[in-house]
């Protein structure tokens, strides 16, 4: 777009998955004056578009399962027409651990959420020949979770917020917040945006950018994670589940391509930043996989690439209003799960928003 209007009801800082869905979902709620500023040329550039797309419903917390499994039922099913192809392929998942204690918990956080799983001991993975000789004590089968085409996903949240009048400014910087007589004057490098209120949805900037909007200050976590895939593997099972060991030694695969994509569940704390491949990342892997998975460990590199995943300090999503700043709501704080999650957090962010404003907005007309 051209121009910023120099008005509208919601601003939404940020283009990635939490912004995207959030102001698609106000816009099916009703609430359609919503302009999306991405700092980016594209939308989706750092955490959405750089993520493993597993889409794994149980996780270790229980606020984050409660939507990432809400997430996964709308991904299966979404409305006619939102995307070109399935988001959701249902390959399921092997989740792998390192003592019976842990297996426990993780059937037990599946059974209390009623999603179909199925105990494994060692050595169950017969569709996973490069997993001979891994190091796990049993686990955990999920015949419903899958793979998410990110891409489908991502152009599905824009393109129907765009049919229903939310509007997409991409570089487009914010510069600062002011309170103003009708909620907050944004300040952006292409102008000022008068708004309702102000969705703090940055990712790994929400932090500077909350704290720049005089709300709370949540110290979020943004954490370096590489992800790698493998030369070509002849006798690739492209069907197979993805496969998650959640020990020590923590590692995740599943087949892309022609060969596997694969990460050492590295964490790095870093600034916010265009993450890139650090040095030493590639052998850091190797070592992982030795001890983990020597059959994945003998895998040739064929190209790698580095994401942030940001955490609030108790590893819970950030989704609800400031609770010194009456115009700004946040929606940040993923910690690796927004390609699940995003429909189920979209849904619950557009509720507590429209029905703060949506009163206003009657009163108004």
């Amino acid at each position: 777009m051209a121009d910023l209007p120099e008005r509208v009801d919601v601003l939404v800082v940020g283009g990635g998955f939490a912004g995207v869905a959030t102001a698609y979902e106000l816009a099916r709620a009703g609430v359609t004056d919503v302009l999306v500023v991405e700092r980016e040329a594209t939308c989706g550039y750092h955490a959405s578009g750089r993520n493993a797309a597993l889409g794994r419903q149980i996780t270790e917390v229980d606020a984050f399962t409660e939507l990432t499994v809400r997430g996964a039922v709308l991904l299966r099913d979404p409305p006619p027409g939102f995307a070109a192809a399935p988001l959701w392929s249902q390959v399921g998942s092997a989740l792998l651990c390192d003592d019976d204690a842990q297996v426990d918990r993780l059937a037990a956080r599946a059974a209390a959420f009623d999603v179909p799983h199925e105990r494994i001991g060692p050595g169950a993975l017969a569709d996973w020949p490069h997993l001979v000789g891994a190091d796990y004590a049993g686990g955990v089968r999920f015949p419903t979770d899958g793979v998410i085409d990110v891409h489908e996903l991502l152009q599905g949240y824009l393109a129907g917020a765009r049919a229903l009048g939310v509007q997409v400014a991409v570089r487009c910087d914010v510069t600062g917040f002011a309170a103003s007589d009708r909620g907050v004057r944004v300040d952006t490098s292409r102008g000022a945006v008068d708004a309702r209120c102000a969705v703090m949805a940055a990712g790994a900037w929400a932090g500077t950018l909350g704290e720049r909007a005089a709300g709370r200050a949540v110290p979020f976590a943004p954490m370096r994670r590489h992800l790698w895939v493998t030369e070509p593997i002849a006798d690739l099972d492209s069907g197979a589940p993805f496969v998650w060991h959640l020990g020590a030694r923590e590692f995740y695969a599943r087949p892309e391509g022609t060969g596997f994509l694969v990460s050492g569940c590295d964490g790095t704390e870093v600034p916010p930043q265009d993450a890139v491949v650090a040095s030493g990342a590639v052998e850091a892997l190797a070592e992982r996989l030795a001890e983990a998975a020597p059959g994945l460990a003998d895998l040739g590199i064929a190209r790698g690439w580095a994401c942030l995943r940001t955490f609030a300090p108790d590893h819970c999503p950030v989704i609800g209003w400031d609770d010194r700043v009456p115009w700004l709501f946040w929606v940040a704080g993923l910690g690796g799960h927004g390609a699940t999650a995003s429909w189920a957090i979209g849904e619950r962010a557009a509720a507590k928003i429209a029905a703060r404003i949506a009163p206003r907005l009657s009163r108004s007309r």
